[in-house]
């Protein structure tokens, strides 16, 4: 079975695999006459059968734009030019021989062609097939092209001569043509250049020492070049000459005439971008931080003043390169204690101050609906290893901000505002929280019973794993069991 498999997906090959030859007009298929084929002129072939009676003609047509052929097809019509049909053209093996190209597409994508023959079936088949005007379209195409090619050539004029950059003999590179007198940047050649051998880059750097273009040269008669610029994009051109061991200015000079046609014009340009790029992406990065910057509420010390005006508070760390990563491990770890405030003072002028995270300070955003979220800093027990980098420094502190979630009595639930599967459960005469975290269940229930203890029943049915401590509802039943136990 499994050779009749291969044979199966060996058999499309063979089947198409015949030798096309053509010997005194006569079309042969592996050694047999199956048409009769005459060379026209002007790139037309005339098919009839082998007792001379026409089929169809065929012209081979292509449209390019300078030296570059963009579009190739045939023009297929019937013996009496009543039936016209355009395909493209097609090279399904690889054939020094056109003629040979046009006869394997007719035969082994069209079936015009067989062993027996001009397959009178397929060749009405073809033409009663409806088919795209290829002709008009690839001319529309070609004018669109030539164009717009007509405008890209007065655009690179435009900037260029704008900018008029000339490279000295000594690689500066100057605006202003060959003497001019302002520097713009710098090009690296190669050293020890050698025909066609494995030459590194020519580098061309801008007045920050910055690396703006990697021109590669690829080693064939068209004299192409591969470039990479700064921001990672990349192109390609055709010199108009080629890189020698010697001379180099006029190629090196329209290197830097490509790199000016495309906006990039040496200088602090670099620089420029890449300070531009970073505000980007830290401005990206706050908006997708839970840090608050700038919002409209007020802040309350732990001495009762209030201070209203707009609030910058920082949770975490921005992953500015999209990392997903946000941890602090190389300095002491301030986020989440810290909330500044600026308000206008009694006299009207503008003041700024900054609380920090301890029993009775507190802050609210004003959300746009009207309501408020807040946050109540506190010590909370069961964290005390929460920030490794602040247990390290001698100015340890583990009061952190904490988003209230519910509030009855006095007593709180309140979650991180980063880390969405952290809860503290506050009781308002307790100096600390109690930390609900990632830890397991039973570890949890334990340490919340003692905290709860001056609520014996609660604290026996929380120690006994009867709450899921992972689910905030739970946690806001326990604060109000709590309540009605008091």
């Amino acid at each position: 079975m499994r050779h009749l498999y291969l044979l199966m997906l060996l058999f499309p090959l063979a089947l198409f695999s015949q030798s096309i030859k053509i010997k005194k007009d006569i079309l042969l298929f592996d050694k047999t006459d199956v048409a009769i084929l005459k060379e026209l002129g002007g790139d037309e072939y005339e098919f009839s059968t082998l007792n001379g009676t026409k089929q169809f003609t065929v012209k081979y047509l292509g449209l390019s734009e300078g030296t570059t052929v963009l579009y190739q097809w045939l023009t297929v019509k019937s013996a009496d030019g009543s039936k016209t049909s355009e395909i493209p053209y097609e090279v399904l093996q690889t054939s020094f021989n056109s003629t040979k190209i046009i006869v394997r597409l007719l035969s082994e994508k069209y079936g015009l062609i067989d062993m027996k023959g001009i397959n009178q079936q397929k060749l009405q088949e073809f033409f009663d097939t409806p088919r795209e005007n290829l002709s008009e379209r690839y001319t529309k195409a070609v004018v669109i092209a030539k164009e717009e090619a007509k405008v890209a050539q007065e655009q690179y004029a435009a900037k260029v001569g704008a900018v008029r950059p000339f490279v000295k003999n000594d690689g500066t590179v100057v605006s202003g043509g060959s003497n001019g007198t302002k520097i713009i940047g710098k090009v690296a050649p190669i050293s020890n250049y050698t025909f066609m051998g494995n030459n590194g880059p020519i580098e061309v750097y801008d007045l920050d020492g910055i690396l703006v273009a990697s021109a590669e040269l690829v080693d064939n008669v068209d004299n192409d070049l591969n470039v990479t610029l700064f921001n990672d994009n990349k192109f390609s051109y055709r010199a108009k000459r080629r890189y020698t061991a010697t001379d180099n200015n006029l190629f090196l000079t329209q290197l830097v005439e490509e790199l000016v046609a495309r906006d990039i014009t040496l200088g602090h340009q670099a620089k420029s971008y890449r300070n531009r790029l970073h505000n980007e992406k830290v401005a990206l990065a706050k908006e997708r931080s839970g840090n608050l910057y700038n919002i409209k509420g007020y802040a309350i010390d732990d001495k009762g003043k209030k201070y209203i005006g707009t609030l910058t508070a920082l949770f975490e760390k921005l992953d500015v390169n999209q990392t997903g990563d946000n941890q602090v491990v190389d300095a002491i770890d301030n986020y989440g204690k810290k909330v500044t405030v600026s308000y206008k003072n009694e006299k009207g002028r503008d003041r700024s101050t900054t609380l920090t995270a301890s029993d009775g300070t507190r802050f609210c955003v004003i959300n746009s609906d009207g309501s408020e979220t807040c946050f109540i800093g506190m010590k909370v027990k069961g964290d005390a290893m929460k920030k490794l980098s602040n247990a390290m420094s001698l100015g340890f502190n583990n009061a952190y901000f904490y988003q209230l979630v519910y509030e009855a009595n006095g007593n709180q639930v309140l979650k991180d505002p980063i880390e969405e599967d952290v809860y503290v459960i506050k009781l308002k005469d307790a100096k600390q929280g109690q930390m609900i975290d990632a830890r397991n269940n039973d570890k949890l229930s334990a340490e919340l019973a003692e905290y709860l203890s001056g609520c014996k029943e609660l604290s026996r049915e929380i120690d006994t794993g009867v709450f899921d401590l992972k689910t905030q509802q739970n946690l806001i039943q326990i604060v109000d069991e709590y309540n009605e136990c008091k």
